[in-house]
């Protein structure tokens, strides 16, 4: 996705628009100012004002870029926060609470031709994701970027910027449903403790005493905001079947790291046959295909992920089979070779989210 894309997406659709407004936290009295101009003959992709008082400053740079480009774009945005905190204009713009931002696409991290998180971002500006899948936009954190440029440290490889520990999807998408239907009816912010006491650990789900990791989770990928409640994105989500919502999270966010288990676990036999395939092997392939590095969030922390990730594909897609604490593991079919229409009708065949959605609808 190239910059002129995604600045035409932004000035045409309202739900992005809105979407970033909730990311910045910027209220609906809005105003989006496209190429405006500030000192010294610089032009800012965005000013995002609120009456005359302008809240947001927006730099966009595609993932067609090298890394100069993408350091000229944190120079250009240390301008823009140093123009917002002297109060410095052009047009006479107040300035209140203005957060210099840095946007691109997601498949600038995808692409790993470099690491964002090894750069030093000006103080008091935001760095965030276009998520170019699925149109949704979060808020980069320094903990997230910290953990980014500490892969380089411990020899580590990122294969993708997202990741989901200690829960099935379809814990994700139970609370998704219950938190939209509070705000449906009303409710400004949503108290996560009581709601994991009162509600959800009732439905007794696999990981049912961490629905900590669940609110994390959907927190990290801005299906949630700060009050707890869905953000357009979200319920968007939260409306879809369950097969549909598995699917979007494949596709949008969780793709790079099950391709990669499921290639990793035919190189030891074809579809449908049963093979042994231990944590070590399954870790050792896959730093055999990064030069002997361990992968952010996939074999960083002895086997944990990796026991999340196989938990995953079987519970919540159905494309693996084995049963707790066995090496026995059976591929059913490879999410990447097929279309939405058959990976979302295997879904609705093989996966045990249905159980607990039923258990869900009984409950509520």
């Amino acid at each position: 996705m190239n910059e002129q894309l995604l600045h035409n997406l932004i000035i045409q659709n309202r739900d992005i628009q809105q979407t970033l407004l909730n990311v910045l936290n910027i209220d609906s009295n809005y105003e989006f100012v496209s190429e405006d101009q500030y000192p010294n003959g610089l032009y800012a992709d965005f000013t995002i004002k609120s009456g005359n008082k302008v809240r947001a400053i927006l730099e966009l740079k595609g993932s067609d870029i090298g890394v100069n480009d993408f350091v000229r774009g944190i120079g250009q945005v240390l301008q823009y926060q140093h123009f917002a905190n002297q109060k410095l204009s052009l047009k006479s713009y107040e300035y209140e609470d203005t957060s210099a931002v840095l946007m691109f696409p997601s498949s600038i991290i995808r692409n790993r031709n470099f690491n964002i998180g090894v750069f030093e971002y000006p103080k008091g500006s935001k760095v965030l994701e276009f998520n170019d899948i699925n149109y949704n936009i979060r808020e980069i954190t320094k903990e997230e970027l910290s953990t980014l440029a500490n892969a380089i440290n411990n020899d580590l490889v990122a294969i993708s910027q997202y990741y989901v520990r200690d829960t099935r999807l379809f814990e994700l998408y139970l609370c998704l449903k219950y938190l939209q239907i509070k705000k449906i009816q009303g409710y400004t912010s949503i108290d996560r403790r009581e709601t994991e006491e009162q509600f959800l650990r009732r439905l007794n789900t696999p990981n049912n005493r961490n629905w900590r990791n669940v609110f994390i989770s959907l927190s990290s990928i801005n299906l949630i905001d700060r009050n707890n409640l869905p953000t357009t994105t979200g319920a968007k989500y939260a409306d879809m079947p369950f097969e549909e919502f598995a699917y979007e999270m494949y596709s949008s966010y969780l793709n790079p790291y099950l391709n990669l288990m499921l290639d990793v676990l035919k190189e030891f036999n074809d579809l449908g046959r049963w093979i042994v395939a231990t944590y070590p092997q399954i870790s050792g392939i896959i730093s055999s295909k990064f030069r002997g590095k361990k992968v952010l969030f996939l074999t960083d922390s002895d086997n944990r992920y990796l026991s999340s990730w196989l938990n995953i594909m079987r519970d919540d897609f159905g494309c693996v089979q084995f049963e707790p604490r066995s090496n026995n593991r059976k591929i059913i079919y490879d999410l990447s070779e097929l279309s939405k229409t058959a990976v979302t009708k295997y879904i609705s065949q093989n996966s045990i989210a249905y159980e607990y959605i039923e258990k869900f609808n009984l409950l509520f």
